[in-house]
């Protein structure tokens, strides 16, 4: 007897000593109501234990969400309900119908879930504000139907943040991130894998991508850093601006100015409205606007370059008339500047629809037909073989000048400075937007400040 109440005292001992199920000790604690300023405000503490690696899952039907990092063993989270009536029986009864359940995953992980008793009737008497920590290492799948989704520090894991009204802002994320919102800008830091961000208003800000990156928005421009894998980037109506990439990149705009660094691979750009200007690429190039310049610098490969009104300006740095393959630029309304290495092989044909006064100027031997001081809509054309020839190199404008230069150190300055004009000339476009865009978020911090001091 007295043996068998010693191995049950070991077996219970050893019970105790052993960690409690995550789904028991999962908890939410509920505060009590208290006046603050023009609401009633209840808070929520909730969380439980969890692994690094593991992820949170968070489903709530409103409210923003900022998530911090921490204690790599557990996950922490406070919920401020607010609701905006001076009746207290009625704001109990707005805030205790708001049902927050916690319970553990597998793997280590929490999932949370939000709901609304009263649906959108209470959404608009109350609001919803969630600050978690989780641990560093760790996954995140946040949705809100109505809110900020704010990720203050580095995250080493995955994250799919979506909201159906609000703004996004992350820091660092190592894994796979997705990012959608309904109505809202997304801001993002340095990531570290592939990245898809969606918003069907407002503006998308990334940092550098290491990874293949998919950015788009209905509304808004689009700005990211150097993108190290294929980038499509999307907008209804804005500027897109890129410092570069190591794969191909798609920029689109339905209005808007495209501004594309270094890249080293293919290029299409394409805008409804707006210049172009790509600093460099060794894959194919593809760029057409309706109403623009374009600007294209430190090409290798093949180009096809089209705009109904304003000057193109293409810079070849490869000699190689196989690496630089057949090439198009084409201008209805404007003048065309084409700048090449001496010993390059190429065939030239260009050509001024209704020239009136404009004229075809080459550095290079070309056969010029037509009268070039003739004021009548006349056609001049251009031909030539240079270095034996190769493949076509093909210009076209209605109404301007054709200038092919070599590419010598008298060409490089000229090319220089017409270059850094435009440049100049697109700072100041993107600088007086920066300061409307400063404006609006002056304004709206001083909403913020307002409500905060009415609810004190």
């Amino acid at each position: 007897m007295v043996k068998n109440k010693c191995v049950q005292f070991a077996l219970l001992a050893c019970l105790a000593a052993l960690p409690l199920a995550a789904g028991e000790q999962a908890y939410v604690k509920r505060g009590t109501p208290e006046r603050g300023g023009r609401a009633w405000v209840e808070r929520a503490q909730f969380g439980g234990p969890v692994k690094e690696g593991g992820r949170l899952i968070l489903r709530t039907d409103m409210g923003s969400v900022l998530i911090k990092t921490g204690a790599a063993s557990e996950v922490q989270g406070v919920a401020v309900l607010r609701a905006y009536t001076g009746n207290e029986a009625e704001a109990r009864r707005i805030l205790s119908g708001y049902q927050l359940s916690v319970r553990a995953l597998e793997g280590g992980g929490l999932y949370v879930t939000g709901q609304s008793e009263g649906g959108k009737h209470h959404h608009n008497l109350c609001d919803l504000n969630f600050e978690i920590q989780v641990p560093e290492r760790f996954n995140l799948d946040v949705e809100t139907q109505g809110g900020n989704l704010t990720l203050e520090d580095t995250l080493q894991g995955e994250a799919r943040l979506t909201t159906a009204g609000g703004e996004i802002h992350t820091a660092e994320i190592t894994g796979p991130t997705k990012l959608e919102t309904a109505g809202g800008g997304i801001t993002l830091g340095k990531m570290d894998s592939r990245v898809e961000a969606r918003t069907a208003g407002g503006d998308i800000r990334a940092g550098d991508i290491n990874g293949e990156a998919v950015l788009e928005t209905s509304g808004g421009g689009i700005v990211a850093g150097q993108i190290n894998g294929t980038l499509r980037a999307e907008t209804a109506g804005g500027d897109v601006v890129v410092a570069g990439g190591t794969g191909n990149v798609n920029a689109q705009t339905a209005g808007g100015q495209i501004q594309i660094g270094p890249v080293s691979g293919a290029v299409r750009a394409e805008t409804a409205g707006g210049s172009i200007r790509l600093q460099g690429a060794r894959g194919k190039v593809v760029c057409e606007t309706a109403g623009g310049s374009i600007d294209l610098l430190q090409l290798v490969g093949a180009v096809r370059a089209s705009t109904a009104e304003g000057h193109i300006l293409a810079e070849w740095v490869a000699a190689n008339a196989k690496d630089v393959g057949p090439s198009q630029l084409e201008t209805s309304m404007g003048d065309v500047y084409v700048y090449l290495p001496v010993d390059v092989r190429l065939t030239i044909d260009a050509a001024i629809d209704a020239a009136a006064g404009h004229q075809i100027v080459s550095d290079f031997g070309l056969a010029i037909k037509g009268d070039r001081g003739e004021l009548a809509p006349q056609t001049i054309r251009g031909h030539g073989t240079l270095n034996g020839g190769g493949e076509v190199l093909r210009i076209r404008t209605v109404s301007g000048n054709i200038e092919i230069r070599k590419l010598d150190a008298r060409a490089l300055e000229e090319l220089k400075s017409r270059s850094d004009a435009t440049w100049r000339r697109w700072q100041e476009r993107q600088a007086e937007q920066q300061r409307h865009q400063e404006d609006r978020d002056q304004e709206r911090q001083k909403d913020r400040n307002q409500d905060d001091h009415d609810e004190e």
